[in-house]
């Protein structure tokens, strides 16, 4: 009777903890990581609400990226970083050591791939491949089409962008369309965009073109970020907070930003960097799916948050609604 009791009790307990999304790790920032990780002493500390995270549930300890290649476009990486140590990482156009401009990729690259080691932060894909290629303001058209075409050559399945332009050039748009129809063999290279930090229409930016995932962010209150940009082709959102950030790797000085302001990073780069992620555990589960059906199951899996009227599934400012990894993955038959 006594044997029976336990086991009923520890099945009772793991049904428990999945449903309330508490599976753990010990990287030492792991429970302020409140966009994939319910703890429910944190939440109510700091006034999050409790469907604010993304519900991965299980899927963090089941999948990790491993055979996914995702190219990273950003102005640079301290790929010396503690966090990254044992990354697979490649560089194109970046020198080992980094400079204070490396910030922001270092942190949109910690979010998809900061290693499970016990030291700060958990990546969404920690044993995913990446490529990271350096981009700066002043590129031209031209250079900026390299850098795709650099990607798709090294076998990217993701390209993950958190830069905009004011306005998309015709060659670039051109790149864009292509891989993302032709590339993978026709199945077409997932392209995430972020939607951009200005509380306006993005309608003139790479985020707006229809064939990319253009992703904008949501807050601790599982609302549209005030800052986040909208449009007719926002296809979904997922959470980089406001009064309260996302922890990230520090580039500038090889430590770690808070999610506590002013030291902390927000923003749509953070949501992008978080689709990408995700996406790369959707490829690893299945990795034949094409960006068609990718962008497929994400929309149709997502939160229904907000509060927009959502009209045929969508609108302007939640596209689709609020990525959920659980009921994706859920999805994807292999």
């Amino acid at each position: 009777m006594k044997i029976i009791t336990l086991i009923t009790i520890f099945f009772i307990s793991v049904l428990f903890a999945s449903k309330n999304n508490t599976y753990s790790f010990n990287d030492t920032y792991y429970n302020s990581q409140w966009y994939i990780h319910y703890s429910k002493k944190f939440y109510t500390k700091n006034g999050i609400d409790r469907d604010a995270q993304i519900d991965t549930a299980d899927i963090l300890k089941k999948y990790s990226g491993k055979g996914v290649k995702i190219a990273i476009i950003d102005n640079g990486l301290n790929s010396l970083h503690e966090d990254l140590k044992g990354a697979h990482l490649s560089l194109y156009n970046q020198k080992k050591n980094y400079k204070i401009d490396d910030n922001h990729g270092t942190a949109v690259s910690g979010v998809i791939v900061a290693q499970a080691n016990g030291k700060g932060i958990r990546g969404i894909a920690p044993d995913a491949e990446v490529l990271f290629l350096r981009y700066n303001k002043k590129m031209t058209p031209k250079h900026i089409v390299a850098l795709f075409e650099k990607a798709r050559r090294w076998g990217a399945d993701i390209i993950n962008c958190s830069w905009i332009s004011i306005e998309v050039s015709k060659v670039v748009k051109k790149e864009i369309v292509k891989l993302a129809t032709k590339a993978r063999d026709n199945k077409g290279i997932i392209i995430v965009f972020a939607a951009g930090n200005g509380r306006q229409n993005n309608f003139l930016n790479e985020s707006n073109i229809p064939e990319v995932v253009s992703v904008g962010a949501t807050d601790k209150h599982n609302k549209i970020a005030w800052y986040s940009n909208y449009g007719k082709n926002l296809d979904i959102v997922a959470p980089a907070g406001n009064y309260i950030g996302i922890p990230a790797l520090n580039g500038m000085n090889g430590k770690y930003l808070s999610y506590l302001k002013p030291n902390t990073f927000t923003g749509t780069s953070a949501a992008a960097a978080m689709v990408s992620g995700c996406i790369a555990l959707m490829l690893e589960k299945k990795s034949t799916l094409s960006r068609i059906e990718v962008e497929d199951i994400l929309k149709s899996t997502a939160d229904k948050i907000g509060d927009k009227q959502y009209v045929n599934g969508r609108n302007d400012f939640y596209g689709y609604g609020k990525i959920n990894l659980k009921n994706a993955m859920k999805k994807i038959i292999k």
